[in-house]
């Protein structure tokens, strides 16, 4: 069994950095945190970073652009018919958001 002068519980933003700190103190240190992304691997993050801030601002910019669309660009003299939405898509730039900064996280480590 491995020991470890801290292990910090949770991966989210105090989490991270405190195990990043103590690991400069020259503690032996773990970071234990039970998120998972979609495809089952571990995320870094907490719930700020993987289903709550970030993921929600990621999906109000998409919503920001068509809202734009809709509404803005005809004061521009920019108009545009059948505009529609692919949530999927939306969908898929959120995790792809979640999924850089989780890994930018986990680089730190």
């Amino acid at each position: 069994m491995d020991k470890y002068d801290v292990v910090v519980i949770g991966g989210g933003p105090g989490g991270y950095v405190a195990a990043i700190r103590a690991a400069q103190l020259g503690l032996k240190t773990a970071c234990v945190d039970e998120w998972l992304d979609p495809k089952g691997n571990p995320a870094l993050g907490g719930v700020c970073l993987n289903v709550g801030c970030v993921p929600s601002k990621a999906l109000l910019d998409s919503s920001h652009h068509y809202h734009r669309l809709q509404h803005e660009f005809a004061d521009h003299g920019i108009h545009v018919k059948g505009a529609s939405l692919d949530v999927a898509r939306m969908m898929a730039r959120k995790e792809k958001v979640c999924t850089t900064l989780t890994g930018g996280i986990a680089a730190l480590f």
